[in-house]
């Protein structure tokens, strides 16, 4: 066949004490997931945030919360990591395990994003375009771009705010990629509406499908001032007749609680969208006029 099933987690927020705690949570959507003949599962930005209430030995709050991220959830991330391929061979079924904080070999703390396959394979994307909160940190941005293949499509993935950058889809894109995924977290409406938008401009413009799957609610932490994550899990195409759908949403959440979302992607749809667009189609792009109004920004 030539579509994938595709089940988007909205993820809670919630506090989990222990590594087995969080890896359990995972566990069950993977499950839920799986059963549903899904052939991809979609985890959410920074998605083990919840192991913040595992330090026994001090209150997380607003003034330790960096050093925590820096220090104490990097240690989890190894051991995330195993538990994904674990679940991703047991379930059978591809795990876009959701970003995590870990540390790179260089010693810089990294947003990295892990797709897992049955047969144990892992693959990685560090976000590129950081948060104002990420750089007060000493989170490092990545320089490179993951292009893969998930059954019949090939795949990139971009993590939160680097949906809201079109140079990198449109990179995506001339490398061949038809479905980007987008983990996200976001902590207001603005964010929201900015990953939303983004979302959708991104599979307009490129006529590519994008999913985005968000951290949802609060685990209380930090003490001082917990931080509150929003957002509803989508699915999205191009804006099209071949696809129908006025505002391209294929599939979305319908609730502010932990759900999965469902979506069947067809590429053969999307590869007919493509050959006969409407604007803003790839095939109707002034080619031959970029690099003239591009003169002047270089150097």
């Amino acid at each position: 066949m030539n579509s994938l099933k595709v089940a988007i987690t909205q993820f809670e927020l919630r506090a989990e004490h222990t590594l087995d705690a969080f890896l359990a949570h995972v566990e069950s959507m993977v499950a839920e997931a799986a059963a549903s003949g899904a052939d991809v599962v979609v985890l959410p930005e920074l998605a083990s945030t919840g192991l913040l209430a595992s330090f026994d030995d001090h209150t997380v709050t607003t003034a330790t919360v960096a050093d925590d991220y820096r220090h104490g959830l990097t240690g989890y991330t190894d051991g995330i990591v195993d538990g994904l391929v674990r679940l991703a061979r047991e379930r059978e079924i591809v795990v876009v395990g959701g970003s995590h904080n870990r540390t790179a070999d260089d010693g810089s703390l990294r947003n990295t994003a892990y797709i897992v396959f049955p047969d144990g394979r892992v693959e990685s994307q560090d976000k590129i375009h950081l948060t104002p909160p990420e750089h007060a940190m000493g989170t490092q941005g990545g320089d490179d771009l993951l292009v893969t293949t998930i059954g019949p499509f090939t795949v990139g993935l971009l993590i939160c705010a680097d949906i809201q950058f079109p140079e990198l889809s449109r990179s995506l894109v001339e490398r061949g990629v038809e479905l980007i995924f987008c983990p996200s977290l976001t902590w207001n409406r603005r964010g929201v509406h900015r990953v939303r938008v983004g979302c959708q401009a991104r599979a307009m413009e490129s006529q590519a499908y994008v999913v985005m799957s968000p951290l949802i609610g609060h685990s209380g932490l930090p003490a001082d001032g917990p931080m509150h994550t929003v957002g509803r899990a989508l699915a999205t195409g191009p804006v099209d007749r071949t696809f129908g759908r006025n505002d391209g949403i294929l599939a979305e959440a319908t609730s502010d609680e932990e759900e999965i979302v469902h979506v069947d992607l067809d590429r053969d749809l999307l590869l007919a969208s493509r050959e006969n667009p409407e604007v803003p189609g790839l095939k109707l792009r002034r080619l031959d006029l970029y690099p003239k109004l591009l003169v002047g920004r270089e150097g």
